[in-house]
């Protein structure tokens, strides 16, 4: 008799139990989506900086120059020291009509963000007469890429293995990388955790941001850098030239040795180069307290000598 009990109660136990599981694994993935909603909603609604990157992108993406056109569009391209070095509206003041510069600035971008990024921009049509990237020596040797937002903003689907082999990454790093393209939350789960940290705990936040804000990477030794140089340089122009626009590439202030080397490649390889401001030539009254990027002093000058650059090395 117990064993009769027994035996006729286990398909209950069963169904409850699978009952229950389908109820938690419903409520998990009703969490995730609604989470991923939100993440798409109100991360470009709330970051001041990806609006700004986000509206830029557009305009940039409508930009349909013809081969043969006058007054042809300029990509500006780079990260913050592009961003706090260049002023735009003294630059398109100063080289008007000749070149229509139209800026793209995203933080913390290297070689590879901006390589695979222009493949991407490509793709998507866009058509400047000229492509003006601006990186630092280590900047354009970097090994890496920005992380998780590259691959969702940045990078197309076709890319991205290749640029998991490209930066070598690990197994657990790829397949969080691959994933990130496709999540919004996912992909921005730094920024957003740093958001929350400098609204909740902003004495924390602030001096995270002052002690890793304030780190000068380590210097690039030409023997490493002039390789380098030479084979990035020459694919991102190789990228550019198939899609009929011409490749500038400038190297901003910064405290990074290695212009000099760069500009040599250049003109080696027949790639123009821009060092509007030699290295050490700028002290610490041209930067801002972070001793990295250019305050308004020295935002004015690089400017002013960027486009007399483009107006007497770049030609139409």
């Amino acid at each position: 008799m117990p064993s009769s009990i027994s035996s006729s109660n286990q398909p209950v136990s069963n169904a409850r139990i699978d009952r229950f599981t389908i109820a938690l694994l419903s409520t998990a993935f009703a969490l995730l989506v609604l989470t991923e909603a939100v993440s798409l909603v109100g991360f470009d609604r709330t970051s001041k900086v990806q609006r700004q990157e986000l509206s830029q992108r557009r305009t940039l993406l409508g930009v349909r120059d013809s081969k043969f056109g006058d007054d042809p569009h300029m990509a500006v391209l780079g990260n913050s020291l592009m961003l706090e070095g260049v002023d735009v509206s003294l630059l398109r003041s100063k080289i008007e009509p000749a070149y229509s510069p139209v800026p793209y600035f995203v933080l913390a971008t290297n070689y590879y963000d901006w390589y695979f990024g222009l493949k991407r921009l490509f793709a998507e049509g866009m058509r400047p007469g000229y492509v003006l990237l601006g990186l630092s020596p280590n900047q354009l040797a970097a090994p890496g890429i920005r992380g998780d937002i590259s691959a969702r903003y940045l990078f197309q689907q076709s890319d991205l293995l290749e640029v998991v082999r490209e930066t070598h990454m690990d197994a657990t790093t790829a397949s969080g990388f691959l994933l990130a393209h496709y999540s919004e939350f996912y992909s921005t789960r730094e920024i957003t955790r740093s958001y929350f940290m400098s609204r909740f705990l902003p004495s924390v936040s602030e001096l995270l941001h002052n002690r890793l804000g304030t780190l000068h990477d380590a210097e690039i030794k030409e023997a490493v850098l002039g390789p380098l140089a030479a084979d990035r340089l020459t694919a991102l122009d190789d990228l550019c030239r198939a899609n009929d626009s011409s490749f500038v590439f400038v190297v901003p202030p910064s405290y990074q040795k290695g212009a000099e080397t760069i500009k040599q490649i250049g003109r080696e390889r027949g790639i123009t180069v821009l060092v509007p401001v030699a290295e050490g030539e700028f002290d610490d009254s041209y930067y801002q307290s972070d001793g990295i990027h250019l305050n308004g002093k020295g935002s004015q000058i690089f400017t002013a000598r960027l486009a007399a650059s483009l107006r007497e090395q770049v030609r139409k």
